[in-house]
C-alpha cells in the first residue's frame, strides 16, 4: 500500500491519540513509581493485596467509568472499566491522573471562612456545623431571595434537583448551569423538532459512514474523549477548522476556513446541495416543514461563489464537501467548536441541524438523534434563557452565589473586567474540594469529597444516542480529610428552612440518591451504569406514520460577528488550540497530566503561540523567542513557535492553561486563553460563544 502525506500523519496522530489512551505510558500512575517522585506530598502505600472498585469520572462530560485498583486504604490506579458501554475500558491522560488530585497539596482539608480580604487567601477552619450554619444564615439574610443563584456543572442528576429544591424553598429561580454547546443544541432541537424536558441531543457515531466536523475537535475529546478518540480513528471525516490540528490531520478532507465563519460555509454546503438537487428529497417531502421558504433563502445568501470572500474557500471546494456529504449512507454533520465546552451561536447550530435534515440524517442510525430523558428528576434549567440568567452573575442581579464544580472564576471569565464584575457578588459559597479559582476569591468553603471519594449518579451529556448514567462510588474506607458530601450539605441546611423537613426529608444523601434514581438504581447499583432505549425509529419505519417532522428554521441570529478591536491595532485573530492532555474544564490538570504537554504548547512556564511562518516574518519574530500577546481583553507574555499548519493572519494558543489558583504544582503553567477571549453575546442564546478574539503579538 502506498503511504502518503494523509496517511502518514494519520498513523503518527493516531498511535498518539491511541497511546494516550492506553495504559502503557501511563506506567507514572502504577503503584511502581507513582509515588516514588520527588513530592513530598505523594503518599506510599503499604505492600498489600490489590482490590479493585468501580467508579465514574467528573472531570469532564464524558462520564467515563472507572476500574479503580487500591490497596489499603490508598488508590494506587486508574483504568477505564471493560464493561462500560461509554468508554469500553480505556481512560484518558486527564482521568488517570486523578489520584494526584486526590492526594495533592490543592485538596482543603476542612470548612472554612474567609477572615481576609477575598483573595488574599487567609482563612480559619471551622467544623461542620458552624459551616452548615454560616451557609443557612447567609441564605437566610440575604435582602432579595432573588438573588441567591447555585451554579452546576448539569440540570439533572441528584445533588443538582437538590440545590434546585433550595432554591425553590427561599424563592429563588436562579439555578444556573455552566455554558456548553449541549445548551444550545438543546435549544436548536427544540425549534426544530421539540423538546420534552430532560430530553437531549445526541449523534449516532458508531453508525455513521462520515463525519463532516464544523470545528469540533474530534479527536482532542469533543465530547465524550474516549469514545470520540475512537470515532476518529474508524470513520472518514471532513474537517473545517483554520489550523492543521490532530483532528484535521486524521481527517480524509481538511478545509482551512477563516475564524468564525464555519456556519457560513456549512450553508454554503447546503446551498451546494439544493442547487445540484443532491438532497434527500424524500426525507425533506415527507417528514420536514418549511423547506420552500428556507431554500430560497439559503439560494439568495449562500452561494459559494458569494460566500468565499467571508470563509476563504473557494466554490469548488465548497461543491466537493457537498458531493461528499450527499454520497455518504449515513453521514452526520456537527459543530460546537473545541471540545464543545464552549458555546456556538444559536444561528451556526440551527445551520448545522438544517445540513442534516438536508440529507435526511435526522433521528435515524448515524444521524443527528433526539435522546429521551432518564427517569429522573431535573432541575428547571431549560436552554431557553439560560444566557440570561448567566448574565446576572456580571450584572450586579447576583448577591449570594453556590458554586457546585464550575469554578467560574476561571470557565466564565474572559477579561479583568468579567473577573472583577464577578468578584463584586457580595457572598459567594465555594463547595469545591480543590482550592481553585472560585474557592480562593469565595467567603465560605464547604469542601465536598472527590469523585474517588463518594457517592453519585453522573448524568452523562456528552452526545451519547441513548440516554446515559453513570455512578461514582467511593473508593477509600472514608474521605481522606474532612470534607462533607454536598448533598448531605444540601438536606443538612434544608431541613433548617420553613417547610424543609418535608422538602429535604432524608437522613442523608445515600438514602436520597437511591430514591432519586428510581428504576435505574438496580442497573447503577449492580454495574455502575444505566443505559435507556434508542427513541428513533430505524428504516422506512421513521417516514411512515411518524407525527415528528423537522421544521427548517431561518436563524434570526448572525452566523458570524466579527471579534471586537480595531484591526489596525489588533491585525491577528487568537483562537485555542484543544488538546486532548489539557483539561480546558474548571478542574486543572493533574502535575503528570502536565509533564505531557508537548514544548510546542508549553515550556518553561510559558505558553506558546503558533503563527504561520509569513505572519512572523510580518512582525519580525522568531522561532522559540518571547513576545507580548495583546488582545482588547488583556496581555501574556508568550513564546513563538512557527507552524506552516495555521492560516496567515492567525495567532493560537492551547487553552486550559493559566491557572491562577490549585498549588505549585499546577498553578502559574502557561497563559489563560479564557481571559484573553473576551465576549461576544449571541443575541439568540444570550451565550458568550466568543471564538477568535482580535490580538497583536509584538516582541518581548
Amino acid at each position: 500500500m502506498k503511504i502518503n502525506r494523509r496517511h502518514f500523519l494519520a498513523l503518527g496522530m493516531g498511535a498518539t491519540a491511541g497511546t494516550l489512551l492506553s495504559p502503557l505510558p501511563w506506567k507514572l500512575t502504577d503503584d511502581v513509581s507513582i509515588w516514588t517522585q520527588n513530592w513530598s506530598w505523594t503518599p506510599v502505600p503499604k505492600t498489600g493485596e490489590s482490590i479493585y472498585l468501580s467508579g465514574a469520572c467528573t472531570l469532564c462530560p464524558g462520564g467515563c467509568s472507572l476500574s479503580v485498583r487500591t490497596v489499603g486504604n490508598r488508590v494506587v490506579k486508574i483504568e477505564g472499566s471493560e464493561e462500560s458501554p461509554v468508554n469500553t475500558g480505556d481512560a484518558c491522560g486527564v482521568g488517570i491522573s486523578a489520584p494526584q488530585l486526590l492526594y495533592g497539596p490543592s485538596r482543603i482539608k476542612s470548612p472554612m471562612v474567609r477572615v481576609g480580604k477575598r483573595g488574599e487567601g487567609k482563612w480559619k477552619e471551622i467544623d461542620w456545623d458552624e459551616a452548615e450554619s454560616l451557609l443557612a444564615e447567609k441564605l437566610t439574610n440575604v435582602k432579595d431571595a432573588r438573588g441567591v443563584a447555585a451554579l452546576s456543572p448539569w440540570a439533572s442528576g441528584s445533588v443538582a434537583t437538590l440545590f434546585q429544591r433550595m432554591l425553590d424553598l427561599i424563592g429563588s429561580d436562579n439555578f444556573l448551569t455552566l455554558p456548553s454547546q449541549n445548551v444550545v443544541f438543546e435549544q436548536a432541537m427544540e425549534m426544530t423538532m421539540g423538546l420534552a424536558p430532560g430530553e437531549g441531543v445526541g449523534f449516532d457515531f458508531e453508525n455513521s459512514d462520515l463525519i463532516l466536523s464544523f470545528g469540533s475537535a474530534v479527536a482532542e475529546g469533543w465530547g465524550s474523549p474516549v469514545r470520540m478518540v475512537k470515532v476518529a480513528g474508524a470513520k472518514k471525516m471532513i474537517h473545517v477548522e483554520p489550523r492543521l490540528s490532530t483532528t484535521a490531520t486524521m481527517a480524509d478532507m481538511w478545509v482551512p476556513a477563516k475564524p468564525g465563519t464555519e456556519g457560513i460555509f456549512a450553508l454554503s454546503v447546503a446551498a451546494s446541495m439544493v442547487k445540484e438537487k443532491l438532497y434527500d428529497h424524500i426525507f425533506v417531502g415527507t417528514s420536514t416543514r418549511g423547506f420552500k421558504g428556507f431554500q430560497s433563502w439559503l439560494l439568495r445568501n449562500f452561494d459559494p461563489a458569494k460566500t468565499e470572500k467571508i470563509t476563504g474557500i473557494k466554490p469548488a471546494m465548497t461543491k466537493k464537501v457537498a458531493v461528499a456529504f450527499a454520497g455518504a449512507k449515513r453521514p452526520v454533520a456537527i459543530c460546537g467548536r473545541g471540545k464543545g465546552e464552549t458555546p456556538t451561536s444559536l444561528a451556526e447550530t440551527l445551520a448545522i441541524f438544517a445540513l442534516n435534515a438536508l440529507k435526511g440524517s435526522i433521528q435515524r442510525d448515524g444521524g443527528l438523534v433526539k435522546v429521551a430523558a432518564a427517569p429522573y428528576a431535573s432541575a428547571s434549567a431549560s436552554a431557553k434563557g439560560m444566557g440570561e440568567k448567566l448574565k446576572g452573575l456580571f450584572s450586579g442581579r447576583v448577591s449570594l452565589l453556590m458554586d457546585w464544580g464550575t469554578n467560574p472564576f476561571y470557565t466564565l471569565v474572559s477579561s479583568e473586567k468579567a473577573k472583577a464584575s464577578l468578584a463584586s457578588i457580595e457572598t459567594i459559597v465555594s463547595f469545591s474540594p480543590y482550592m481553585d479559582e472560585t474557592a480562593a476569591m469565595a467567603d465560605l468553603i464547604l469542601p465536598d469529597h472527590t469523585h474517588l471519594e463518594k457517592l453519585q449518579d453522573v448524568p452523562v451529556k456528552a452526545g451519547f444516542e441513548k440516554p446515559t448514567v453513570t455512578l461514582a462510588t467511593p473508593c477509600l474506607y472514608e474521605p481522606l480529610y474532612s470534607t462533607r458530601h454536598t448533598g448531605d450539605v444540601l438536606i443538612n441546611v434544608g431541613k433548617s428552612f420553613d417547610g424543609g423537613e418535608e422538602a429535604f426529608g432524608w437522613d442523608d444523601f445515600e438514602g436520597y440518591v437511591e430514591e432519586s434514581c428510581g428504576e435505574m438504581w438496580e442497573s447503577l447499583s449492580e454495574t455502575g451504569i444505566w443505559q435507556g432505549d434508542i427513541t428513533w425509529k430505524r428504516g422506512l419505519e421513521r417516514l411512515v406514520g411518524s407525527r415528528e417532522k423537522f421544521t427548517f428554521v431561518i436563524p434570526k441570529g448572525p452566523l458570524y460577528t466579527a471579534p471586537e478591536g480595531a484591526e489596525s491595532t489588533y491585525p491577528l485573530t487568537l483562537v485555542p488550540i484543544s488538546s486532548l492532555r489539557i483539561s480546558s474544564g474548571p478542574v486543572a490538570d493533574a502535575p503528570f497530566t502536565m509533564k505531557t504537554i508537548p514544548d510546542h504548547l508549553l515550556s518553561e512556564g510559558f505558553s506558546h503561540v503558533e503563527l504561520h511562518p509569513e505572519t512572523a516574518k510580518k512582525l519580525g519574530l522568531k522561532d522559540g523567542e518571547k513576545a507580548t500577546l495583546s488582545t482588547p481583553s488583556g496581555k501574556a507574555t508568550v513564546k513563538v513557535s512557527l507552524f506552516d499548519g495555521l492560516m496567515p493572519g492567525v495567532v493560537a494558543m492551547a487553552d486550559g492553561l493559566g491557572h491562577s489558583a490549585f498549588d505549585d504544582f499546577i498553578g502559574g503553567k502557561g497563559a489563560s486563553y479564557k481571559a484573553l477571549s473576551g465576549s461576544m453575546v449571541d443575541p439568540e442564546s444570550g451565550l458568550n460563544c466568543t471564538w477568535g478574539s482580535r490580538a497583536a503579538l509584538a516582541k518581548g
